[in-house]
């Protein structure tokens, strides 16, 4: 529930951020060139600030695309691991100490007959 609202709470920002840089950067490219008898004027056509404007644009869309490949997993891997229900680990726990092994052992047998009992391979 967090990481779901850290994630809305980020692309709002994102997107009101970007919108803000789409609009300004739009208007931008639409102003006429600087008038050369003033001395002190923000012309915000400079292509300066309109490079570092683009450059945070795309920045925003590649941490977009960052958190959102984190948390669905995409780019971190997050191994083989595999959550057992509670009472299956604990099956599993009992079972290991009937016959003496882990609990990952039993856990490797039942699923190699299981896949024994699919494959329609009788075990010897």
């Amino acid at each position: 529930m967090v990481a779901v609202v850290g994630l809305l709470g980020l692309l709002t920002f994102l997107a009101y951020t970007g919108l803000y840089i789409f609009v300004y950067l739009f208007r931008a490219f639409r102003t006429p060139d600087p008038i050369p008898s003033e001395v002190v004027q923000v012309w915000h056509g400079d292509p300066f600030t309109r490079a570092i404007l683009v450059a945070i644009l795309f920045l925003i869309g590649l941490v977009v695309l960052l958190w959102v490949g984190i948390t669905r997993g995409n780019i971190v891997s997050r191994g083989q691991q595999v959550r057992f229900r509670s009472d299956l680990w604990a099956w599993l726990v009992d079972q290991g100490e009937l016959t003496n092994e882990a609990p990952e052992r039993v856990a490797e047998r039942a699923v190699s007959a299981y896949r024994a009992r699919l494959e329609g391979v009788s075990e010897g």
